[in-house]
């Protein structure tokens, strides 16, 4: 193949060390990923991205000097021949590339990528962002999901887990060995992009944010019954919703729900942003009922940004919101627990409400700045290499 040839003359043709990154989506890689992606490029490295194409792909390469390359996938679905396709596209490109050390983000890519850094003697660094869906929701999917994880994250050099109960939870199903695992504050936060100087002051009812994906399992349809219940009480206030709807996923929203729900009174569907910051800027409070989190990014952007927010008493969130402190915990599937945590943060002062933000944003200074993340991950790769070596 034309393309495994260039890889293989770039390689021989320079000492530049190749590390490749791969997810489900490009679009998680330029957004979650970028300081990563920088750093790499920065010290030197060959940086290669495997993703399915979008919009982001070309930015990739454009805006964060790294090199592209397709990967086949479907994020949802556990049809057997697809995934050994998944497997068989891997273990292509890392034996063309011949990696130093290859990152993997999203079930899939963790699982079946590491399968074919293994054949290849490759390192793998994994990182787990939640347990999600598939562990949220019991039966074959969630047992599949577990069988595959306890039979490729043993051979993963590194493990990044993003909050303490999913930690404990791989580790006691042992689903991944402890000393492989390592603890991370999510994807953390660019603090300079993310600040309180944003903020602006706006007229018309106070602002309710919803900011990640369109999903059944991040709580909407009691966001949305909540919303309904706070507008019949009189309580005037309005819910912005961000984010991609019709994602593949057993919990996705139609993209036509999300447009039913735009046209209720008090809703605003905005769709995917990538200038998040300038939303955040705009609103009162940040809102994220989830079933269950890694570490959820909106919440560490909403403390970075100063805001206060209201979202479940689940792994993830708990890990951020420190209830009464900088925003207020309610209980998980319970519209009404989380009606009454929206009406107690509208019947606050802005004055507590200002002060709610500041103590998120001195906590994620404190925990989540990405520069930990991005150190992090410099380290793995650096002892995968020498690992690799001896």
């Amino acid at each position: 193949m034309l393309w495994c040839l260039y890889a293989a003359k770039a390689i021989n043709g320079a000492a530049m060390k190749t590390v490749t990154l791969s997810a489900n989506t490009s679009w998680y890689l330029f957004n979650f990923r970028a300081s990563t992606l920088r750093e790499l490029v920065a010290n030197g490295y060959r940086v290669i991205c495997l993703s399915p194409w979008d919009r982001y792909s070309d930015r990739l390469v454009s805006e964060l000097g790294c090199e592209w390359f397709p990967l086949a996938m479907r994020n949802s679905g556990s049809n057997p021949i697809q995934d050994l396709r998944l497997v068989i596209q891997f273990w292509r490109y890392y034996r063309c590339f011949r990696p130093h050390a290859v990152l993997h983000f999203t079930v899939k890519n963790n699982v079946y990528g590491t399968w074919a850094a293994r054949a290849l003697d490759v390192p793998a660094i994994n990182n787990v962002s939640g347990l999600g869906t598939a562990f949220i929701r019991k039966g074959l999917v969630s047992a599949v999901v577990r069988l595959l994880y306890r039979s490729s994250q043993p051979f993963a050099h590194r493990v990044f887990c993003q909050n303490e109960e999913d930690l404990q939870q791989l580790v006691d199903s042992k689903l991944v060995p402890a000393a492989r695992l390592e603890l991370l504050p999510g994807s953390g936060v660019d603090l300079q992009r993310f600040t309180p100087q944003l903020k602006r002051s706006h007229d018309g009812p106070f602002r309710f944010l919803y900011a990640g994906r369109m999903l059944a399992d991040k709580g909407l349809y009691e966001l949305i019954a909540a919303v309904r219940a706070l507008r019949a009480a009189g309580l005037e206030c309005t819910l912005w919703l961000s984010g991609f709807a019709d994602v593949e996923n057993v919990s996705a929203i139609s993209q036509a729900q999300m447009d039913a729900w735009g046209r209720e009174p008090g809703v605003e569907w905005l769709g995917p942003s990538d200038v998040m910051e300038t939303l955040y800027a705009q609103v009162d409070c940040v809102v994220l009922p989830s079933y269950r989190e890694g570490m959820p990014r909106s919440l560490l952007e909403a403390g970075a940004m100063g805001l206060p927010v209201v979202a479940t008493d689940v792994p993830g969130c708990r890990n951020i919101v420190r209830d009464g402190h900088n925003g207020f915990l309610c209980r998980v599937r319970d519209s009404e627990a989380l009606l009454q945590a929206m009406q107690k943060m509208l019947a606050m002062s802005a004055d507590q409400r200002r002060l709610m933000g500041q103590n998120g944003r001195v906590l994620v200074v404190e925990k989540y700045d990405e520069a930990r993340v991005v150190e992090a991950t410099m380290r793995a790769i650096s002892n995968a290499r020498a690992t690799d070596s001896t």
